[in-house]
C-alpha cells in the first residue's frame, strides 16, 4: 500500500468542509508568531497556490497549504474534513495533515487533529525537530 497521495487524490478522496475566517485568523496568528522566531513559513505552495486569492479560494474548498522553502524544504497541506454534526447540530470537523518535499506530487499522510490550533502548531514541532526555534 502506497502511503503517498497525489494532490488530485487528496481532493478526490476527502469529504471536506470549508475553512472559515476564524480558521484563517488562527493560521495567520501562527505564521506571525513563527516569523517572530525567524521561521520562513508562508501561505501557499509553488505550483498549487501562488497568491492570497488562490489561498482563500482553496480554503473555501477545505484545503490550506503552507510552505517552508528554505529551512524545512517542505510543504504542509491540511484538509478540513466533515466529522458529522454535534448534539446541537453544529458542524464538526477533523484536520488531516499531509507533507510534501517539493520535487514531486507525493504527499505523505500525517496526523489527524481534532482542533485546528493543534494542527497549525504542529508545524512548529517540525521546526524545533530540525533545530530551529
Amino acid at each position: 500500500m502506497n502511503s503517498f497521495l497525489s494532490f488530485a487524490e487528496i481532493v478526490r478522496s476527502t469529504n471536506r468542509v470549508p475553512f472559515h475566517q476564524a480558521d484563517i485568523d488562527v493560521a495567520t496568528s501562527v505564521l506571525k508568531a513563527g516569523r517572530a522566531k525567524g521561521r520562513d513559513l508562508i501561505m501557499g505552495a509553488p505550483g498549487i497556490v501562488d497568491n492570497g486569492k488562490q489561498f482563500v479560494e482553496l480554503a473555501g474548498e477545505g484545503i490550506v497549504i503552507f510552505t517552508s522553502q528554505h529551512q524545512l524544504n517542505a510543504s504542509f497541506l491540511f484538509t478540513k474534513n466533515d466529522a458529522g454534526r454535534s448534539l446541537f447540530g453544529n458542524q464538526k470537523a477533523v484536520y488531516t495533515a499531509y507533507v510534501n518535499g517539493f520535487n514531486d506530487d507525493e504527499w505523505g499522510v500525517g496526523s489527524v487533529f481534532k482542533m485546528w490550533t493543534m494542527a497549525m502548531t504542529s508545524i512548529g514541532n517540525v521546526y524545533r525537530h530540525h533545530g530551529f526555534s
